[in-house]
C-alpha cells in the first residue's frame, strides 16, 4: 500500500480524495449569477428550445461549450447542479493533467504540491474567475482541453508516436471551439512537427484533419440549423466592434490586460499578496533567455515554455489571478517553478516552501470569502448559495414574475440578469439578453436597439440597480442608455418598485 502511494497512480488517487475533502465547503458557493454566470444557464436553455447560436442568439465566444452545456440540459434536466456537476468534473480533469504534466519535467512532491496550489488558486475560488461555476464555460472547456493537447504533444515529442501528434491536434481544435486564449498554440504544433519532430507531410495533413474535427462538427451542425452567410456577417461585423470598443479598452486597462501604469499601481493595491503573481509571465520570458542553452536542449521543456508564454499573451504584463489571469496561471507557474528546478538542485527546497506558502495564501483567501456567500437562494432549478444582495434581488423578481406574469409573456431584464428568465422559465431576448455599457453603447449601439424594441415590445421589463462602472458608466437609464429608459417611461407602466427594482409593465397589456 505504501508503494501505491508513491506511485503516480497513487498520487493522483490522493489528489483526488484532496480534490473531493474539500468541495462540500465549496459546492454550489461560487459564480455571480446576476451577471455572467447566468447567460452560461441561459443560452443553453435557449438551445434546447431550438434557437440558434449566431443568428437568433448573440454569442461572443466559440460554440462548443454551449452546445455541449445545451445537450447536458436537455439529457439531465434544467438543474443548476447539472452544470455545476460537470464543472468540477472538468477542474479535477485539469487537476490531474496538470499534474501529468508536471511529473514530465518535476519531482513527484513537486509536482504534488503545485497541483493543491491549483486547486486553491484556480478551482475553488468563490467568485466568478474559478473552474466550477465560472463567468464562461468556454474559457475552462478551452483550458482543459488545451492542457490535454500539451500532455499529448510532450508526449510526441518524447517518444515519436503519430497518434499521440494526432491527439494534440484534436484537443487542440476542441480548445479553439471553445474560446480565442489560446489562438497562438497551434503555431506552436506547427513548429513542433515541422522543425522540433518531423511529423511527415502526409502525417501533417491527418494532424490537420484531428485539429479540424470538433470545428466542423460544431459549426457544421450551426449550419444544419439554418445560419447563413448574412449571419456570419452580421456577427463579424458585432465583433469587430467588440474589439475595437473604447469600454472594452477601458476594461482591459483596468484589469491588467492592456498595460496602464496607473491602473497597474491600482491593481498591486487592490490585490496586495496576489499581486506577486503578476509578473510571473515576465519571469518566464527572462528566465528562458538567461537558460536558453540549457533549456533548448530538452526540447519538450523548451515547448512547455513556449505553450506557456503564447497562453500568456493576453495577461503577459499584468497576470491578474483574482480576474481572468487566473485561468492562465496554472500553465504560467508550471512553466516559472519548471525553469527555476533546472538552475540548481538546491532550488528544489525552495520551490517546495514556494508551493506551500502558495497554498497557504490562496487556501486561506478562499475559505475567508465563504462568508460572502451565506445566501441560501431555493428556486425550482435548485439551491445555490450567493451574496445576500444578490440574492434578495433574484428572489424579488422572481416572485414578482412567478405571481404576476403567464409563461408565454416575454420578460427582459436590463442590464442583465438572465439568471431570472433561466430559473423562472420566461423567454427573454436572446439577441439582447444583456445591455451593459460595453454591448449597449459600443457592439449593438443604442439606434439598433431601441428599433429593435419598437418593433418587439416584450410584455414586460426589469430595470435592475447593477453597477458596471468597470465599463465606465454606473446604471442603466441613468449614467447610460437614457433614450431606453424614456422608451419604457412612455410605453410601459410602473408595476412594481421596491430596493431600487424597477418591474415596468406594457400599456394597454
Amino acid at each position: 500500500m505504501y508503494n501505491f502511494f508513491k506511485s503516480d497512480k497513487g498520487i493522483i488517487l490522493l489528489l483526488t480524495f484532496v480534490f473531493f475533502a474539500v468541495l462540500p465547503f465549496f459546492y454550489l458557493h461560487q459564480g455571480l449569477l446576476l451577471i455572467d454566470t447566468g447567460r452560461e444557464f441561459y443560452i443553453p436553455w435557449q438551445i434546447t428550445k431550438g434557437d440558434v447560436l449566431y443568428k437568433n442568439i448573440y454569442n461572443q465566444y466559440g460554440a462548443f461549450s454551449y452546445l455541449f452545456n445545451a445537450v447536458l440540459l436537455y439529457i439531465f434536466g434544467l438543474k443548476i447542479k447539472v452544470l455545476a456537476t460537470v464543472g468540477i468534473l472538468n477542474s479535477l480533469l485539469i487537476i490531474v493533467v496538470l499534474y501529468l504534466i508536471a511529473r514530465e519535467f518535476l519531482s513527484k512532491n513537486i509536482s504534488f504540491l503545485f497541483s493543491i496550489l491549483i486547486i486553491f488558486a484556480l478551482v475553488y475560488r468563490t467568485f466568478l474567475y474559478n473552474s466550477n461555476l465560472t463567468y464562461s464555460f468556454a474559457i475552462v472547456y478551452a483550458l482543459s482541453s488545451f492542457l490535454v493537447s500539451v500532455l499529448f504533444l510532450i508526449k510526441y515529442i518524447k517518444n515519436g508516436k503519430n497518434y499521440m501528434a494526432y491527439s494534440a491536434c484534436f484537443f487542440a481544435g476542441l480548445s479553439i471551439a471553445n474560446k480565442y486564449e489560446f489562438c497562438l498554440y497551434p503555431l506552436i504544433l506547427i513548429y513542433v512537427f515541422c522543425f522540433i519532430r518531423p511529423l511527415g507531410l502526409k502525417n501533417i495533413f491527418k494532424a490537420f484533419i484531428s485539429f479540424l474535427i470538433v470545428p466542423v462538427i460544431c459549426y457544421g451542425f450551426l449550419l444544419f440549423q439554418g445560419i447563413n452567410i448574412n449571419d456570419v456577417k452580421q456577427n463579424i461585423i458585432l465583433f469587430n466592434n467588440l474589439i475595437n470598443a473604447p469600454s472594452l479598452n477601458l476594461f482591459f486597462r483596468k484589469t491588467g490586460v492592456f498595460f496602464d501604469i496607473s491602473y497597474l499601481l491600482s491593481l498591486i493595491v487592490q490585490n496586495k499578496f496576489f499581486a506577486v503573481f503578476a509578473i510571473i509571465p515576465i519571469l518566464n520570458v527572462i528566465l528562458l533567455i538567461s537558460l536558453f542553452k540549457k533549456v533548448y536542449e530538452n526540447k519538450a521543456l523548451f515547448v512547455l515554455i513556449l505553450c506557456s508564454i503564447a497562453a500568456s499573451a493576453k495577461s503577459f504584463f499584468y497576470l491578474n489571478v483574482n480576474h481572468m489571469g487566473v485561468f492562465i496561471f496554472p500553465v504560467c507557474m508550471l512553466a516559472f517553478i519548471t525553469l527555476l528546478s533546472i538552475t540548481e538542485k538546491k532550488q528544489q527546497k525552495f520551490i517546495n516552501l514556494l508551493m506551500c506558502f502558495c497554498i497557504l495564501l490562496f487556501a486561506a483567501n478562499d475559505f475567508a470569502s465563504l462568508k460572502h456567500k451565506n445566501f441560501l437562494l431555493e428556486t425550482s432549478k435548485g439551491s445555490i448559495y450567493t451574496f445576500k444582495k444578490e440574492g434578495q434581488i433574484i428572489e424579488q423578481v422572481c416572485g414578482y414574475i412567478s405571481n404576476n406574469t403567464k409563461t408565454t409573456d416575454k420578460i427582459i431584464i436590463m442590464p442583465e440578469g438572465s439568471i431570472m428568465n433561466y430559473i423562472i422559465e420566461r423567454n427573454g431576448d436572446n439577441y439582447y439578453y444583456s445591455l451593459i455599457p460595453l454591448l449597449y453603447n459600443d457592439v449593438f449601439k443604442e439606434e439598433r436597439i431601441l428599433n429593435h424594441f419598437k418593433n418587439n415590445y416584450p410584455e414586460y421589463f426589469v430595470i435592475l440597480p447593477i453597477n458596471n462602472i468597470e465599463y465606465g458608466s454606473r446604471f442603466f437609464g441613468v449614467d447610460y442608455a437614457q433614450n431606453f429608459y424614456e422608451m419604457i417611461i412612455n410605453n410601459y407602466n410602473l408595476v412594481e418598485e421596491n430596493n431600487d427594482i424597477k418591474i415596468f409593465k406594457r400599456k394597454n397589456l
